[in-house]
Order: C-alpha cells, then structure tokens, then sequence
C-alpha cells in the first residue's frame, strides 16, 4: 500500500465507530439533543490549493522570518443555531446554508513548527509567526470553511 491508502475496511470501521459512538451521543443528547448530524464535509481540491497557495503567498513575504513545517489543522466545529447569525461576529456565514445550522464543520487553521511543536498561526499578520494568539475584537485570521456538508446534503456519492 502507497504512503496515501488505507485498507477500506479500516476506514469503514473507523467511519462507522464514529456513527455508533459520538453520532449516537450528538443524537440523544440529554442537554442537546438533536434530530441528525453531519457526518461528512467536502471541501473542492480547487479551493483546498488555493487555501495552501495563500498560506505559501503570504509566508513568502516574510522571509526574514523563519517558519517550518507547514500544516493545517482541522478543527470539529458546529454552526450556531440560525437565531445567532444575526450577530456581526457571525458576517462570514452569510453564505453558508441555513441548513447547515447547529451541524457540526471541519475549520482550518494554518499551523507552523516551533521548537517541535505546532503551533496555529496567522500568515496575514507576522506578529503571530512565533505561535502567539492575536486577539482583540473584530480580529479575523486566516482560516478555512464552508464545505458542503451531508447531511442535509445528499448521499449520492458518499462510501460512507
């Protein structure tokens, strides 16, 4: 097997132990309980090159500062519940389907090796190259989302 295969049982089991465990908590949740969850989210190989070409862009022109060992992180979110979008901290999901709302999503966060340790970081600002935090209100770092999800979206084409 290359470097890029998993034996499909192993990814049936995986994807299913996820079903059967967390998917079935998410469902019966006694505080939140919920009809269905997403158990998938596609993200375009197009937009998925065009995220890492920015990160590589925007690290580029910086190279007096030395950053290691690229990589993303995906984080497990979940959409607000719909109510909340309203908020002017909630702007980026004005196109996002409102289907979508209380599902759970994959965010990522480009992230650098420091001292053997990968950290998030934010290529747009500099200040944030040695793994530190920005912080302050209205700050936005750079970050993926907004994949289709399934569900709501169809099965038609999902193995799992």
């Amino acid at each position: 097997m290359s470097n890029y295969e998993l034996p499909l049982e192993l990814i049936e089991d995986l994807v299913d132990n996820y079903k059967t465990h967390q998917l079935v908590s998410i469902k019966y949740s006694a505080k939140f309980p919920m009809v269905f969850d997403a158990t998938a989210a596609l993200f375009s190989l197009g937009k998925l090159k065009d995220f890492i070409a920015t990160i590589e862009e925007e690290v580029a022109k910086h190279p007096e500062i030395p950053v290691s060992n690229i990589g993303i992180r995906f984080y497990y979110a979940a959409y607000p519940d719909q109510s909340n979008w309203e908020d002017e901290n909630y702007e980026a999901l004005d196109t996002v389907d409102p289907n979508y709302a209380k599902l759970h999503t994959l965010i990522a966060v480009p992230t650098t090796e420091i001292d053997g340790i990968n950290y998030d970081f934010n290529p747009y600002d500099v200040s944030t190259y040695n793994g530190t935090k920005p912080s302050g209100k209205g700050t936005g770092i750079m970050a993926k989302n907004h994949g289709a999800l399934y569900p709501p979206g169809t099965k038609t084409g999902l193995w799992f």
